[in-house]
Parts: structure tokens; sequence; C-alpha cells
């Protein structure tokens, strides 16, 4: 009786993993899902300014609840990777310069402009700094990401005693009016599929391990371009 109870129970277990496989089956196929290539049309913008990724932990402390100096969104603070700045940033250009029409203005223009406005000693809020930025160089928006956490794991694809976890925003500002016209966040701390198992389809998508700072990061940042408005 104890081991038909059993074979019920398996069975049953079996057939829900079956149905969530199959879900992800149809999820993870080739052809990807239209939201992925719906995407606002701003014909207006035609030069686009990329300023680099900033760490918001270079003027705050780590583990502390902050809000994004651009969106205003809330995230949770945490030690931030050397170079991640520079990674993100060189990720977004090769996104920028492969998937978008836009003319782009480089980073390091981009950092030369800003410099010398530190220099004004400007006294305004990040945002508008970042117009000004874009209006002195004739851009007609201005991309930009701030990273609030980019921690390493701690372990191996197989196994870890501290798993990856990253946060960032992305925005897209208009320099004409100084809207924020498009945003996206990404707030994970990895977790095990068993702890998680709604997260099947992504767990696969994302080959299945556990993944550096590095891989997490750049399949967010994947996601969240997919959106980006294109001409």
């Amino acid at each position: 009786m104890a081991l038909s109870r059993l074979g019920r129970g398996l069975s049953v277990f079996t057939r829900i993993f079956v149905a969530l496989a199959s879900l992800c089956l149809v999820g993870c196929g080739s052809t990807q899902s239209t939201k992925e290539h719906e995407s606002a049309r701003f014909p207006d913008i035609n030069r686009v300014l990329i300023v680099p990724f900033k760490s918001v932990t270079h003027s705050r402390e780590i583990d502390t609840t902050v809000r994004c100096p651009i969106c205003g969104a809330v995230f949770q603070t945490g030690p931030v990777e050397a170079g991640a700045d520079t990674y993100m940033t060189r990720q977004l250009v090769a996104f920028m310069k492969g998937k978008t029409p836009y003319e782009l203005i480089l980073p390091d223009t981009a950092e030369g402009v800003r410099s010398e406005m530190l220099a004004e000693d400007i006294k305004v809020s990040q945002r508008h700094i970042l117009v000004e930025m874009g209006r002195r160089l004739q851009a007609d928006a201005v991309i930009c990401g701030t990273i609030f956490r980019f921690r390493q794991r701690v372990g191996t694809a197989m196994s870890v005693e501290t798993p990856a976890s990253v946060a960032f925003g992305i925005h897209l500002i208009r320099v004409g009016d100084g809207r924020l016209i498009w945003v996206r966040r990404f707030d994970e701390t990895q977790r095990s599929l068993s702890e998680d198992l709604f997260k099947l389809r992504t767990f696969v998508r994302r080959g299945g391990g556990w993944l550096t700072a590095e891989e997490l990061a750049i399949f967010a940042l994947h996601e969240a371009m997919a959106s980006f408005p294109v001409q």
C-alpha cells in the first residue's frame, strides 16, 4: 500500500516536471517572442551619446538601500567587481554598434565633456549634467547606466558557496526636453532551480549552471536591450 502511494506521488511529480519542461521547450525554441521585437520608435533621435556605466558604490556604502539618481528606482547596493563598469560599457557599445542604426558618440568623448563640466563646478542634478553633455555634443539623446551591485560568484558552474549577484539600470534621456524616455532595470541574485522552480525556462536558457557575474550581467543586458527603441 505504501509503495502504491509512493508510486502515485512520483507519477504526479513526473507529470508536473514534464509539463514545466514542455513550457520551457516552447519558450526556448529558435523563434523569439513578439514582445522581444516590440520597441517604441522615436523618429526625432538620430545621434546618441553613450555615457560609460558608473558604479554607485563609489559614493555610497555597500549593503544600503539607495535610489537611482536617474529614475528614482530603489536598489540594494553590494560589492562591485573591479572593472565591472568598463565591462558593461564595452557590452553596451557593442550592442549599439551592432543592433541599432543610430549615429553614436562614444564614451571617451563623453568622459572628456564630463571632466570639463566638473572643472566648471556646475551645481545641478546628475540628469541635468547628462542632458548638458548631450547638448554640448549635439546629441539627440543620451544613454547611460548605473551599477548598484556586481558580486562575483564563489565557486564553479556546478557548485557555489556564494552565487553571483547583479543590479543595474539603463536609461535613455532625450536632450531636447530632458525627458527620460526609456529605462530598464535588473536586480537579481542567482538562485538554484530547486529554490525557484518557476524560473525553469530562464535557468535552461542561461545554460543550466551557476553563472559568473559577467555571464549574469550579459544575459540581463541583452534582455533589457531587446526593447530598445530603434528607427
